[in-house]
C-alpha cells in the first residue's frame, strides 16, 4: 500500500514537469515564430522594413544623384518616348538602373526610355553596375502630344492630338493591350475595357506615347456646364460652392480680361475643365463664314495655351448649334457641325437647360427647371451660365448639387473624351 501511494506521488509530479514543459516549448516556438517575423530591436515585420529600406535606398540615391555632376542636358517633347541612346548618350549594360528626380516632368522606365509629362524640366540618374552614378537633364518643350497620361470612361473616345497639327500626320499607332483600348490609324482611341494601357506611336524615329486607364462609366451622370465667364462677381462664388460640395465641372469661357486671368488659373488649379466658347460671342460676326468662325476658336485656344498651358479641344458654339441667330448666312451651322471634328475640335450642346439666361426669374425657377430636365440613366448636360451677377444659378446651385447626388448621379468635369450631346440644326 506504501509502495503505491509512493508510485501514484511519483507519477503525479512527472506528469505535473511535462505540463510545465510543453508550456514553456509553446512560449519558445511563439517566441521562435515572431523572430523568425521581425528584425532585432523592431517591431515591423520583415516585408514592411524592407520597404522602409527601399524608401531609404531610394532618397540616397536621390541625394547621390542631386550631388552628382551634370552630364549632358536633353530635349524632348511632350507625349514624347526616347531612350538616352536615342537621344545621343553611350549604351548602359542591362544592369543599369534609372530614377526620375521629378515623375510629374518627366519618367523613366525599367530600360531607360523618358517620357515627357508636361513642360519643364528634371534630372534623370543612371545607376551602373558598378555602383557610379551619371546625371542628365531632361528638358520638356511645350508642344507635343499633348495626353502622354489620360484617364477615360469605358466606351468612350480620345482623339490623340499634337498641339501643331501637322505633326499627326504619318504617325503610326498601336495599342499594346488591344483588350482595353483599340486605336486606329488617325489616333482615335476607343475604351473597350477598364484596366491600363500603352498607346503607341511612331513617326520615323521619333516616339510617342500615351498611358491610358480606363476606369467605370457610370450609369447616371450630370455635367455641370458654365458659359460667358469668367466674372468677377460670379465666378468665385460658383467655385466657392464647387470646392464644398466636392464637385467639378466645365467652364466654357469667352476671352478673358487680363484683370480676370486669376480667375482661369483658379478653374484649373481646383481641377475644373477649361473649355472653348469663343474668343467672341457676338453673333453677327462669328458666323459670317466657316473661317471666322474657326478663328474664333482659335485665337481662344492659342491664348489658352500660351497663357495657361492647357490644350483645349471641348467648344460650344454661342447660342448652341441649334441656333437662329446665325440665319442671315443661310447653311452654316449644318456646314460647321461637320467640319469641327476635322478642325481638332468636339462641339457640346446640352440637355438639360438651367433657363437661367432665359425664362427664370429666380433660383427656385432654375432649380426647378434643371430637376426637371435630369434623367437617370444617361449622362446629363447641364447648361448654366457665370456671367456677371447671376444670382439666380448660385443660389440654386449648392441645391441642385444635392438632389443630384440625393438621387444617384455622379457629378464629373468633361474631358476630351465626353461623348457629345448635340441638337438638331435648324440652320
Amino acid at each position: 500500500m506504501y509502495f503505491k501511494r509512493i508510485l501514484i506521488i511519483f507519477l503525479a509530479i512527472n506528469m505535473l514537469f511535462s505540463i510545465i514543459n510543453i508550456g514553456g516549448n509553446d512560449k519558445l516556438v511563439k517566441a521562435a515564430d515572431e523572430a523568425d517575423n521581425t528584425t532585432t530591436g523592431s517591431s515591423f515585420p520583415i516585408s514592411e522594413k524592407k520597404e522602409e529600406l527601399e524608401e531609404s535606398d531610394d532618397e540616397l540615391y536621390e541625394d547621390k544623384i542631386t550631388n552628382t555632376p551634370l552630364e549632358k542636358t536633353f530635349k524632348i517633347s511632350v507625349g514624347q518616348l526616347a531612350s538616352l541612346e536615342e537621344l545621343g548618350e553611350e549604351k548602359f549594360g542591362d544592369g543599369a538602373k534609372y530614377k526620375s528626380l521629378n515623375k510629374k516632368i518627366v519618367c523613366i522606365d525599367k530600360e531607360g526610355n523618358v517620357h515627357g509629362l508636361k513642360k519643364g524640366f528634371a534630372f534623370v540618374g543612371v545607376i551602373l553596375t558598378d555602383g557610379s552614378l551619371k546625371k542628365y537633364k531632361i528638358v520638356v518643350k511645350k508642344k507635343g502630344m499633348m495626353y502622354p497620361e489620360y484617364t477615360i470612361m469605358k466606351g468612350e473616345k480620345l482623339d490623340l492630338q499634337f498641339s501643331f497639327s501637322d505633326k499627326k500626320r504619318g504617325v503610326l499607332w498601336r495599342s499594346l493591350n488591344k483588350k482595353i483600348a483599340s486605336v486606329n490609324k488617325n489616333g482615335s482611341v476607343k475604351a473597350l475595357s477598364t484596366g491600363k494601357v500603352k498607346i503607341e506611336g511612331k513617326k520615323g524615329k521619333v516616339r510617342y506615347l500615351c498611358k491610358l486607364k480606363v476606369i467605370k462609366h457610370p450609369k447616371s451622370i450630370i455635367y455641370l456646364t458654365f458659359d460667358d465667364g469668367p466674372s468677377r462677381s460670379s465666378t468665385p462664388k460658383i467655385l466657392k460652392i464647387l470646392k464644398k460640395m466636392k464637385v467639378k465641372a466645365t467652364f466654357f469661357e469667352l476671352k478673358p480680361a487680363i484683370a480676370d486671368y486669376d480667375l482661369t488659373r483658379k478653374i484649373l488649379k481646383e481641377g475644373h475643365t477649361l473649355a472653348l466658347h469663343g474668343y467672341s460671342h457676338k453673333y453677327n460676326k462669328i458666323y459670317k463664314s466657316e473661317s471666322i468662325y474657326r478663328n474664333n476658336l482659335d485665337r481662344l485656344q492659342k491664348k489658352f495655351f500660351k497663357k495657361f498651358n492647357v490644350w483645349c479641344t471641348l467648344s460650344r458654339f454661342p447660342g448652341g448649334s441649334s441656333n437662329m441667330v446665325s440665319r442671315y448666312n443661310r447653311g452654316i451651322m449644318t456646314r460647321l457641325s461637320k467640319k469641327l471634328a476635322k478642325w481638332g475640335y468636339r462641339y457640346y450642346d446640352w440637355n438639360v437647360s438651367s433657363s437661367d439666361a432665359g425664362g427664370a426669374k429666380n433660383a427656385k425657377q432654375v432649380y426647378s427647371s434643371i430637376k426637371k430636365g435630369l434623367k437617370k440613366g444617361r449622362e446629363n448636360v447641364i447648361l448654366m451660365h457665370d456671367f456677371r451677377n447671376n444670382y439666380k444659378t448660385i443660389n440654386a446651385l449648392k441645391k441642385v448639387i444635392k438632389y443630384g447626388k440625393k438621387h444617384g448621379y455622379k457629378f464629373k468635369a468633361m474631358t476630351a473624351a465626353t461623348k457629345e450631346v448635340h441638337h438638331g440644326i435648324n440652320n
